[in-house]
């Protein structure tokens, strides 16, 4: 009688549990850190080296230091060096008819028009975005970035033991120009002057 009833509480209590919002980690540190997203990507360049570089080639190091007069808190949808990577290994140069072979081949304009289009306006973080209407590709926040093309980012929420609705909570970016639907990651990473939302390392860095 004591076990079941121990297994009983046990249930419970996982299953109470599961109801809470999860989100996918890439074991970025997650929580608040006490200095910009510049600061704080140039202390992990493990995960965000190669972004730093494309960063800097776009010109764009304003906008993650604090110092850009226009956007003083940014929410970055952030690639990672490995969807950089695969960006450099499959991406062909249509002029030249090759693939770029670091950085500093890729055309400064497309550096630029891509960080944009991974940054909105203020600050974000993952429960101030609506849930998708489920089964459909509707709901959701819609917001433009800073390349001025419309986003639809949203959560979802999973099944847990066969239960719809209480299983792992998930966030998107849906780029509504492009099609491509993004797995957030790592969410919440909270700087001074904005969030940073880790993009899933399949992601091959492009326009969103």
């Amino acid at each position: 009688m004591k076990k079941c009833a121990l297994f009983i509480i046990g249930f419970m209590i996982i299953f109470c549990g599961c109801g809470k919002d999860y989100f996918h980690d890439t074991g970025l540190a997650n929580g608040k850190h006490d200095c910009t997203i510049w600061e704080y990507m140039q202390q992990d360049r493990e995960n965000w080296d190669s972004t730093i570089l494309v960063i800097k080639r776009a010109g764009l190091q304003s906008l993650f230091d604090g110092t850009d007069g226009e956007n003083k808190e940014i929410t970055f949808f952030g690639p990672t060096n490995m969807s950089i990577m695969q960006f450099l290994f499959k991406t062909v140069d249509e002029e030249y008819e090759m693939m770029y072979s670091s950085i500093d081949d890729i055309p400064v304009e497309i550096c630029r028009q891509f960080i944009l289009s991974h940054v909105i306006r203020e600050k974000w973080l993952s429960t101030d975005f609506e849930f998708e209407n489920k089964g459909t590709l509707t709901g959701g926040s819609e917001e433009t970035n800073l390349a001025g093309n419309p986003l639809r980012i949203y959560r979802t929420k999973g099944e847990y033991m066969g239960i719809p609705g209480i299983g792992a909570e998930t966030l998107y970016v849906h780029s509504l120009t492009f099609g491509h639907i993004v797995l957030i990651a790592s969410s919440n990473i909270e700087m001074t002057n904005g969030t940073v939302h880790s993009l899933s390392n399949s992601y091959q860095f492009t326009e969103l």
